[in-house]
């Protein structure tokens, strides 16, 4: 990880409580959204967040952004620890952090003009003249390949690839430290989602800004990202950098998302990989493991009943699994 990171993320945990009537009965129970996440994001850098939906990836997001208040754990941004903030401290935070959604149909106020939803983030955060808050709307507007000319248009007369490059420059317009990407392709069009890849690449050297990246598309975090953290119910169960991860997946969910994505060449043989029931309910999560229900390589009790570590093996790859825990897999057992 890296030395200095802009986002540290420790022991985060967000759960709901759930209130449920059972015969006249009142229960209350927790849904563990997020249960126990640490990553870092390394300054001008891409950590991707991948996992099948209701993992706990957009959670995570909302924490980041400080829409929603942690259960426990730690967020820090820099040296700023982001439970503390308050008034003009809360209002710097937000505009260091940032993000670009995945539908630009829905996420740009269609009654606001370019220029506004550009300077927005300028004039809710920050005092600035009116000249140089047009000066930055150009500036911002030029790097993403628009038209500083076309600032005083609505969304709607735009393409969907255009606005994402105008909730981009929105994002760009206060300097922020790190921008959150929430499936920033996934809408667009096939013929112009590398394009956008790469402006979203070439922008983040621009600004040295570090990107969290939440997607479910592993060929686009495979491009985008240094870093790739898999979630599964809450739990990141492998971490390591992208190629690492690529060239030798080690947890057997991830060996499975690989199974089931389509590969890059008609060619290219994948081990095949079925995965038996659904995902467990986050309210009632399994003992032990929780991905033990549905592997396909479970060793023995110890699956069932001790929860694996995320311990690192080999330098930075990260991974939740007893199987690469020595005495758990020539025995059964294993450290708690």
């Amino acid at each position: 990880m890296a030395s200095d990171p802009t986002l540290r993320v420790e022991e985060l945990r967000r759960h709901f409580p759930v209130t449920s009537w059972r015969r006249f009965r009142k229960t209350t129970s927790l849904v563990k959204a997020v249960d126990g996440l640490s990553f870092d994001v390394g300054q001008g850098e891409t950590v991707a967040l991948v996992g099948e939906s209701g993992c706990g990836k957009t959670t995570t997001a909302k924490l980041i952004l400080a829409l929603d208040v942690p259960t426990s754990g730690t967020i820090m941004l820099g040296d700023t620890n982001v439970q503390n903030l308050r008034g003009e401290a809360y209002r710097h935070y937000r505009e260091q952090v940032q993000a670009v959604f995945q539908d630009p149909w829905s996420s740009l106020n269609p009654r606001m003009r370019v220029k506004e939803i550009v300077s927005e983030p300028l004039v809710v955060n920050r005092k600035r003249s009116r000249r140089e808050v047009h000066a930055r709307v150009a500036e911002v507007l030029d790097a993403v390949g628009l038209n500083p000319a076309h600032a005083d248009r609505f969304p709607h007369e735009f393409s969907g690839g255009q606005r994402q490059r105008i909730a981009l420059a929105s994002a760009l317009s206060s300097d922020p430290k790190l921008i959150i990407l929430d499936e920033p392709v996934s809408s667009l069009d096939v013929s112009i989602r590398a394009q956008t890849m790469n402006l979203f690449r070439d922008l983040q050297g621009q600004f040295n800004v570090s990107y969290l990246l939440i997607v479910h598309d592993l060929a686009v975090a495979r491009y985008m990202s240094d870093e790739v953290a898999v979630m599964y119910l809450g739990k990141i169960v492998e971490h390591a950098r992208t190629e690492d991860l690529f060239r030798d997946p080690r947890h057997p969910y991830t060996k499975a998302l690989f199974a089931a994505a389509l590969p890059g060449h008609p060619d290219v043989q994948r081990e095949e990989i079925i995965l038996e029931g659904e995902v467990p309910s986050p309210i009632d999560p399994p003992p032990g493991c929780p991905f033990h229900p549905r592997c396909p390589m479970k060793i023995g009790e110890i699956c069932e009943t001790t929860v694996p570590a995320l311990r690192t093996h080999e330098g930075r790859h990260a991974v939740s699994c007893h199987l690469y825990d020595e005495e758990a897999a020539a025995t059964g057992t294993a450290e708690a």
